[in-house]
């Protein structure tokens, strides 16, 4: 996407991550023009200043008419990061409010995979769907609601974090300090650690996908193991909310025909009380990873649904 006039870049979106951030700047309808990628820092005040630094690289001219930022983590509606288990350093931080100041402009701050589902709902998979779940697998695992069309953000803006589920008791350790939760078996680096414990060290979840496709047995296996997860904490978020379509986002949406028919096949296995044509749909998102970086963008150019942190009403 690059080679784009910079006179044509208008609204700028962030996915924060546990490893990466994924920026991507905007026409006025949506339509991405731009992107860049650049490993996540450890600590808010180097987070901030990463973001300042990619925002003037996406829009270096005239600057940009609104930035959004979704970040991994639990993130209240005033804007304060509560916890992120798999980033450092950021708890308690106010992300947007510290982007806003430095850049003097408002920015919306929230959840990542609240953007990507406000994303799929305008523009995406979720588009004239009511009631909906999204699931974003990557370094770890989020989640978001979608209820009568809208978002679910909670009383406190809390809602939607079912990579803490608890799936296995006493299971493995997660960052968040449990143990069982269901990003520890079914995010992609869950899949990962699957893939050298079957496969042999050093191999990872990219060199599995690789191998299925040409064919490799031991690798199918793997993937149906990851499969049987991965349908668990679907199953359960299903059961909850009885949703028309749960939208995949994240890393693992790019194999996702690798793990369609497996998950679709595990999810029917699990599901009680469904025939087959009141189980929902499970798709790819139609953005594969911008979802939340394109969501974020979508949320700082209508300025709502989000925490909106505006410098000139800073004191």
């Amino acid at each position: 996407m690059s080679g784009t006039r910079s006179a044509d870049v208008t609204r700028l979106g962030f996915d924060v991550g546990g490893t990466k951030i994924l920026g991507v700047a905007t026409d006025d309808g949506g339509a991405p023009l731009r992107t860049v990628r650049e490993p996540t820092p450890a600590g808010a005040g180097s987070l901030v200043d990463t973001l300042a630094a990619l925002v003037r690289e996406l829009a270096p001219v005239q600057g940009a008419v609104s930035v959004g930022v979704g970040m991994a983590g639990l993130i209240t509606t005033a804007g304060v990061v509560t916890t992120s288990p798999n980033l450092d350093g950021v708890n308690g931080a106010t992300i947007g409010a510290d982007l806003s100041a430095v850049l003097g402009m408002p920015v919306a701050f929230e959840n990542e995979v609240n953007c990507a589902a406000r994303w799929e709902l305008s523009s995406g998979a979720a588009q004239g769907i009511r009631h909906g779940v999204m699931v974003a697998v990557g370094t770890g695992i989020g989640g978001a609601f979608m209820v009568d069309g809208e978002v679910l953000r909670g009383a406190n803006g809390l809602a939607g974090e079912p990579g803490h589920m608890i799936v296995e008791a006493s299971g493995r350790l997660c960052p968040c300090g449990r143990r069982g939760c269901w990003e520890m078996y079914a995010s992609g680096s869950a899949l990962n650690r699957l893939a050298a414990e079957r496969l042999g060290e050093g191999m990872r979840g990219p060199d599995v996908t690789a191998a299925a496709r040409n064919g490799d047995a031991g690798a199918h296996e793997v993937l149906a193991e990851y499969s049987h997860w991965l349908a668990l904490g679907i199953s359960s978020l299903c059961v909850l909310t009885d949703p028309e379509l749960v939208v995949i986002s994240g890393g693992i949406s790019e194999d996702w025909d690798l793990l369609a028919q497996p998950v679709s096949e595990r999810l029917g296995e699990l599901l009680i009380g469904r025939t087959a044509e009141t189980r929902p749909a499970v798709v790819a998102s139609e953005a594969g990873e911008l979802s939340s970086a394109l969501g974020a963008a979508l949320s700082g150019a209508q300025g709502d649904g989000a925490a909106l942190s505006d410098p000139s009403r800073m004191t």
